[in-house]
């Protein structure tokens, strides 16, 4: 009897470790960075929103950022299974054509430390 409690007790203690190592990998696995956008336009009041897109092709929901001139700081993933490879920011005024860009999310923290924030001015053309 003693010897099949300890040895249920022993099976819980390494279900338990490996449990807790699957959550640490887990945790590990996924990684974020916080990017200050500065967004104007010409004319300025135009709508900024965006959109990320993971590395299998999925695109997020496309979110309203504010109007002309923005100024924000945005958390994106950068590592693990929901990883950000594709920043998308689209410009939007009634009477003038939207405007995107696109940037590979690996290379805006680079971009970020060589500027200090990922900036955007494009010119809008009328319809």
């Amino acid at each position: 009897m003693m010897r099949d409690a300890r040895l249920c007790e022993h099976r819980l203690l390494r279900v338990g470790f490996a449990v807790a190592a699957l959550f640490a990998l887990g945790a590990c696995a996924s990684t974020q960075s916080t990017i200050p956008f500065t967004i104007q336009s010409d004319p300025l009041g135009a709508y900024v929103l965006m959109q990320t897109q993971t590395e299998d092709g999925t695109p997020s929901d496309w979110v309203y950022l504010g109007n002309t001139p923005l100024t924000t700081n945005r958390t994106l993933h950068t590592g693990g299974p929901h990883k950000s490879d594709t920043v998308t920011v689209r410009v939007m005024r009634e009477g003038y054509f939207d405007q995107s860009k696109a940037w590979k999310a690996g290379s805006l923290p680079s971009e970020v430390k060589e500027s200090g924030k990922l900036f955007w001015n494009p010119k809008l053309v009328r319809q």
